[in-house]
C-alpha cells in the first residue's frame, strides 16, 4: 500500500504572487472647467433665501444695534451733563466768591465786636471811677449848700451865692408888684439891679418865669431897673414904646421875656453875703 501511495502523481505547487495596486498618493492636479459656449449662457436664476428676516439688520444682528443704540444714549446723557456742568461752573464759582465775601465780611464784624467789647469794658472802669467821683462831687456840694446857707441866713430851698450876693427864687407866686414886700419877709429885697451878673444868675434859676425888679417906665418910655439904671443890650430887651405901658420883665434859665405885670410869677430876691 505504501507503494501505491508513493505511486501517485504529487499535485504541483504553484507559487501564486498577490499583485497589490499602487496607490497614487498625491491627488491629480484639479484644472479649471473649461468656460461653456456662449449658447450655453443662460440667466442665472435669483437665490431666494426663504429664511431671510425682512429687516436689513437681522442679518447683521441684534445685539450690536442694540449696543450701538445704548453707546448713542450714553453720548447724549454725557454731552448733556456736560452741558449743565461748564454751565453751574460760572455760577459754583460766582456762590463761592460771594461765600469768601460773606466770611470776609463776617471777620471783620467779629474784629470789630472784639474791639468794641474791649473798649466798653474800658468804659466800664472808667465809668465806675465817674461814679465815685460824681458821689464825691455831690457830696461836696451839699457841704459847699450847706456852707452857702449858713452865710446867706437860714438855709432855705433855692437859695444860692454868687460872688458877694445871696439870690433866692421864691416859691409862692405874686405879681410884680408885691415881689418886694414878698423879699422882706425873707429878710431879702427884690432884685434891684443888674451888676452885669444877671446872665450868670439866669443859670441857677428854675424852669419857671421869675419877675425881676425891671419894668417899663411910662415917664421918659425907658426900661429901668428899681435903683434907676438902665439895663444892659445883652437883655435884648424891645425897643421901649407906649405898647408896654403897664408891662415888666421876667427871666426863667433860656429867656427874658416881658408880661403883665399883674401876673403871678416868682420873684427873685436878693441879700449881701454876711
Amino acid at each position: 500500500m505504501s507503494n501505491a501511495s508513493d505511486s501517485e502523481p504529487r499535485p504541483e505547487t504553484t507559487e501564486q504572487t498577490e499583485t497589490i495596486p499602487i496607490v497614487d498618493l498625491e491627488p491629480p492636479l484639479a484644472l479649471p472647467p473649461l468656460p461653456p459656449a456662449e449658447d450655453e449662457w443662460g440667466s442665472v436664476p435669483e437665490r431666494t433665501n426663504v429664511d431671510a428676516s425682512p429687516f436689513p439688520f437681522a442679518r447683521c444682528g441684534t445685539i450690536p444695534a442694540i449696543l450701538g443704540v445704548c453707546s448713542l444714549l450714553l453720548l447724549v446723557l454725557c454731552a448733556f451733563f456736560g452741558y449743565h456742568y461748564f454751565q453751574s461752573v460760572p455760577l459754583s464759582e460766582k456762590k463761592l466768591k460771594s461765600l469768601n465775601q460773606w466770611i470776609e465780611s463776617f471777620k471783620n464784624k467779629a474784629e470789630t465786636f472784639i474791639r468794641v467789647q474791649k473798649i466798653l469794658d474800658e468804659n466800664t472802669e472808667t465809668l465806675k471811677w465817674l461814679q465815685n467821683q460824681n458821689v464825691y462831687l455831690l457830696e461836696a456840694l451839699e457841704e459847699l449848700k450847706t456852707m452857702q446857707g449858713d452865710r446867706c441866713g437860714h438855709s432855705l430851698n433855692n437859695w444860692v451865692q454868687y460872688r458877694d450876693h445871696c439870690y433866692h427864687q421864691t416859691a409862692e407866686m405874686v405879681s410884680w408888684l408885691n415881689c418886694s414886700d414878698l423879699c422882706v419877709t425873707l429878710n431879702a429885697t427884690f432884685l434891684k439891679t443888674e451888676r452885669g451878673i444877671l446872665m450868670s444868675i439866669m443859670k441857677l434859676l428854675a424852669e419857671n418865669h421869675t419877675w425881676l425888679g425891671l419894668s417899663y417906665r411910662e415917664e421918659d418910655n425907658k426900661w429901668r431897673w428899681e435903683d434907676g439904671s438902665f439895663p444892659s443890650p445883652e437883655l435884648h430887651l424891645p425897643q421901649p414904646s407906649l405898647d408896654f405901658q403897664g408891662k415888666c420883665v421876667y427871666a426863667n434859665v433860656h429867656t427874658i421875656g416881658t408880661d403883665n405885670c399883674t401876673r403871678p410869677y416868682s420873684c427873685l430876691c436878693e441879700k449881701a453875703v454876711r
